[in-house]
């Protein structure tokens, strides 16, 4: 049978289409035998106005919103499909809203928070529609503050944190991770090893610096000055700061790039001097993105569990609707180092 209209569940319920319409937007009381009417006669027509019908009687809707700030994002999609393997397995419905802010900020990520209006009113719309929660995806990992929570219905936030008391988040280990990567190339033997950082104001800039940082204290290592070198992201800047390392008087013998894209401007620079990766020069980068797999050779870098994040959102959150207690309000996931043949021992 194809979609019923009001006027066919008012004929069937013996009721007239404004009582039909008063049922199933809640805006005006009816009598309970009128409203009992009107939900047997949404059941007997569609599966899609069933679905309104028994929300209203058990105030449940079996649907999770899901907010992304952009589809495109880089992390988004593998996120996506966590949690949506996660609540089909649960036997609940998604429903995506997509900001498409990609655009509007190229990679000029710290800028998000002059969407807030724009981010409150998604969370908005999906609380008009009765999900029974919300999963808030991130496409540039933060803290998000300043977020509207909706009433009585659970908000979890996947790739980033946030202030919000009530809320949970699912994230993953900047600090460890630039660590780990660090750690690999000193126990490669190198001691000369610099670094292309992100934009200087990135919460994931800061907390891949102090991993690097640490790692290097620990094996007594000293950074110059001129080691630390401030990209944006980008391949071109990736490019531009290996020449200038490789312009000292003492270059460094590897480059930790903190993005795969700004080590693929590693490869240009070195290509251009007649350097060979690795026996002149090994490079690393972060996110396990398609690039790493086109370098030759194929890039060491770090995997982000971005499907993972995904999966534990909405499985926290399904905790939360089930009434658990001691869930992990901050969950943070570690990443994992993938060797490939970007990385040997210095000459």
């Amino acid at each position: 049978m194809g979609l019923a209209t009001m006027k066919e569940i008012a004929e069937l319920a013996g009721v007239s289409v404004a009582t039909v319409s008063y049922v199933l937007s809640g805006k005006k009381k009816v009598s309970p035998a009128k409203r009992e009417r009107v939900l047997n006669a949404v059941e007997l027509t569609n599966y899609k106005l069933n679905t309104i019908a028994k929300s209203l009687r058990t105030s449940k809707t079996e649907i999770i919103g899901v907010l992304v700030e952009d589809i495109c994002g880089l992390p988004v999609p593998e996120i996506v499909d966590g949690i949506n393997q996660m609540l089909s397995d649960s036997g609940y419905q998604v429903l995506l809203n997509n900001l498409q802010l990609l655009n509007k900020l190229y990679n000029q990520y710290e800028q998000l928070s002059q969407y807030i209006s724009t981010i409150n009113r998604g969370i908005q719309l999906l609380e008009d529609a009765r999900v029974d929660g919300i999963i808030y995806i991130a496409m540039h990992d933060r803290r998000i503050d300043g977020i509207h929570q909706p009433v009585n219905i659970p908000l979890v936030f996947a790739y980033a944190n946030s202030d919000d008391p009530a809320s949970l988040s699912v994230s993953y280990d900047n600090h460890f991770s630039s660590y780990d990567i660090t750690q690999h190339l000193i126990q490669l033997n190198h001691k000369r090893i610099a670094l292309i950082a992100g934009h200087t104001n990135s919460s994931a800039t800061k907390l891949r610096l102090s991993g690097f940082r640490a790692a290097m204290n620990e094996a007594g290592l000293h950074v110059p000055q001129e080691y630390i070198r401030w990209g944006d992201w980008e391949f071109h800047s990736g490019l531009e700061q290996t020449n200038m390392l490789l312009s000292l008087k003492i270059p460094p013998t590897a480059i930790v790039a903190m993005n795969d894209v700004m080590a693929a401007g590693c490869y240009a620079a070195a290509y251009k001097r007649k350097l060979s990766i690795p026996e002149d020069l090994s490079v690393v980068g972060f996110d396990n993105q398609p690039v790493a797999s086109f370098l030759y050779p194929n890039l060491t870098t770090v995997a982000l569990p971005n499907k993972k994040i995904g999966l534990t959102a909405a499985k926290h959150l399904l905790w939360r609707l089930e009434g658990r207690e001691k869930i992990p309000a901050n969950t943070t996931l570690p990443c994992t180092v993938i060797v490939r043949d970007s990385t040997a021992p210095p000459k």
